[in-house]
C-alpha cells in the first residue's frame, strides 16, 4: 500500500513541475531543405535563425538574419512565420532588404509504424508586400509539400520531401523534391548529408547537395553548420550557413 500512495505522489508531482519529465529533444527545419515532419509542441515557440553565405557566377549573396517562427496551436498544428534580411552584390551593384515574407502552417498526419514513416503536410503562402522594394515579387506565391520520415534506427533517419511552388513571377508551377540522410555521431552530433532540386516544365532540373553538422546543446538549443555546392545544370554556387535555434 504505501508503494502504491508513494507512486500516486510520484505522478502527481510529475504533472505539477513538468520540467521534472524528460524532456523531447529539439527538432528543426533547418539548416537543410528537406523539412521535418515534427511539429512544435502545442503552446510552445521556437526560433531558427542563421547565416547563409552564397556565390554563384560572380554574384554573391548574404542573408543575416534568416529566420522561422514556429508556434505549436495543438498536438497536430504549428503556425509559421519565415523572413530574411538579404544583401546581394553582383557586378559592382549591390541591394540590402528583406526578402517576402511567409506564413505557413504544418500538420502532422501519421506516426511512423513498422514501414510506415512520419508525414505531415505543409503550406505557405509568401507575400508580395511584406517585403522590401529591392525584392517585391508581382503575385502572391503559394506552396504545398508531403514531408515524410523513416526512421531506420535509433541513432538513424532518412527523410524525403515532395511538393510545388507556383513561382511568383508567372505563377508556373516549380515541382520540389529532397533527399536527406541523417545519423548521430555522439548523443549531441549529428551528421546530415542531403540533396534537393527544383524543376520547371520544359527546365533541366536545378539539383543542389550539402552537409551539415547539429551540435545539440540541450533539449531545447541546436547550434548548425552547413556546407554545399550546386549539381548538373544548376550553375556554379557554392554556399555556407551556420544557425542557432531555440524552443522556448
Amino acid at each position: 500500500m504505501k508503494r502504491f500512495y508513494f507512486l500516486h505522489l510520484t505522478l502527481i508531482l510529475s504533472c505539477i513541475f513538468p520540467s521534472c519529465l524528460k524532456a523531447q529533444q529539439i527538432q528543426t527545419d533547418r539548416p537543410n531543405e528537406t523539412e521535418s515532419p515534427s511539429v512544435v509542441p502545442a503552446g510552445r515557440l521556437q526560433l531558427e535563425s542563421g547565416l547563409y553565405y552564397q556565390k554563384e557566377e560572380g554574384t554573391q549573396t548574404v542573408e543575416s538574419p534568416q529566420a522561422v517562427l514556429r508556434y505549436g496551436l495543438f498536438r497536430n498544428a504549428e503556425l509559421r512565420f519565415e523572413t530574411a534580411l538579404q544583401f546581394t552584390k553582383q557586378d559592382g551593384q549591390s541591394q540590402l532588404g528583406i526578402q517576402p515574407s511567409a506564413v505557413g502552417i504544418k500538420y502532422h498526419l501519421l506516426d511512423h509504424k513498422g514501414m510506415l514513416p512520419d508525414l505531415a503536410l505543409l503550406s505557405r503562402l509568401y507575400i508580395p508586400w511584406i517585403a522590401d522594394k529591392a525584392y517585391k515579387e508581382d503575385h502572391y506565391s503559394p506552396e504545398l509539400q508531403l514531408l515524410a520520415q523513416h526512421e531506420i534506427s535509433s541513432k538513424a533517419h532518412v527523410g524525403y520531401n515532395a511538393g510545388v511552388q507556383w513561382v511568383s513571377e508567372n505563377l508556373q508551377p516549380e515541382y520540389i523534391y529532397t533527399l536527406s540522410a541523417d545519423h548521430a555521431l555522439t548523443k549531441k552530433i549529428k551528421l546530415v548529408v542531403e540533396a534537393y532540386g527544383t524543376v520547371i516544365s520544359h527546365h533541366h532540373a536545378q539539383n543542389t547537395a550539402d552537409a551539415a553538422l547539429l551540435f545539440i546543446l540541450s533539449p531545447d538549443v541546436q547550434l548548425d553548420l552547413t556546407a554545399g555546392t550546386s549539381l548538373m545544370h544548376a550553375g556554379s554556387q557554392k554556399f555556407a550557413a551556420a544557425g542557432f535555434s531555440i524552443r522556448i
